[in-house]
């Protein structure tokens, strides 16, 4: 069975896999719904820059895999605990790999394919990448983490657009809305740095995780895209007008249009 056949198979089987939880389920379609639509867009951003690098059927392959299944234990922990907060919950990453594997999903696929699609997946939520002595665990891991970013910040940032009219607090992940902005958020971004979840207090604080991804982007591709989507001057428009939103205005403005110019000369 040739790569294009075995990944028709998981597109069905995920479809089939989201049709049982929204059958079981009904009352909590919505954000079912948010989450399937997001693993299929995924899939999109992350066939993007595998096209974009010009990578083989095998490796095309492997980052169509990954982008589909990389939220898969979204699923479950929905459907448990009524949150898609990892703290309040288990971690999202390890329950998808343990839905793939109980389902024996990559059945087809060799131990070398397995470890490299299991081991992004759990890289793709973490802080950081485990350093890992596998190149291409790394690479892949590089690959689902900027696609998951580029479709996140198309999910809040058409969120924020309704959010008056239409609030979903899990989407939230149920943090209060208050002006505040903790320091243990706003400094890291002066400094170039992501921003741990557990420092976030506030929603501000969540859209200010949001915006530092910037600082966690690997492929110019990537860069590109969030600038041509204005992702993140949407992202601030939502925010208090204060002196250190305008600090992290300048700081991001600055950091992106440097990326841009590094690819464009």
């Amino acid at each position: 069975m040739n790569f294009p056949d075995i990944f028709n198979l998981y597109t069905r089987w995920f479809s089939n896999y989201i049709h049982h939880f929204l059958k079981t389920y009904p009352e909590l379609s919505e954000n079912i719904e948010i989450k399937a639509d997001h693993s299929r867009k995924v899939h999109l951003e992350i066939l993007g820059i595998a096209q974009n690098l010009g990578l083989n059927d095998e490796d095309t392959f492997l980052a169509e895999t990954i982008g589909l299944f990389h939220d898969i234990g979204r699923f479950k922990q929905y459907v448990k605990y009524q949150t898609f907060s990892d703290s309040k919950s288990q971690n999202h990453a390890e329950l998808g790999v343990e839905v793939l594997k109980e389902n024996n999903i990559l059945k087809e696929l060799s131990s070398e394919h397995k470890e490299i699609i299991y081991n992004a997946i759990l890289n793709h939520s973490r802080a950081e990448i485990v350093p890992d002595t596998n190149e291409k665990v790394i690479f892949f891991s590089k690959l689902i983490r900027d696609a998951d970013k580029l479709d996140i910040w198309r999910l809040i940032t058409d969120y924020y657009m309704v959010k008056e009219q239409r609030e979903n607090k899990t989407i939230e992940l149920e943090l209060p809305d208050t002006e505040e902005i903790s320091d243990e958020v706003f400094y890291p971004i002066l400094n170039h740095k992501v921003i741990l979840k557990e420092s976030m207090k506030t929603l501000n604080d969540f859209k200010l995780l949001q915006i530092a991804w910037i600082f966690d982007l690997n492929f110019d591709y990537s860069v590109q895209r969030l600038y041509e989507k204005k992702y993140l001057e949407k992202i601030i428009k939502t925010l208090p007008e204060n002196d250190k939103i305008n600090q992290v205005k300048n700081i991001v403005d600055l950091y992106l249009n440097k990326r841009i110019k590094a690819f464009i000369h």
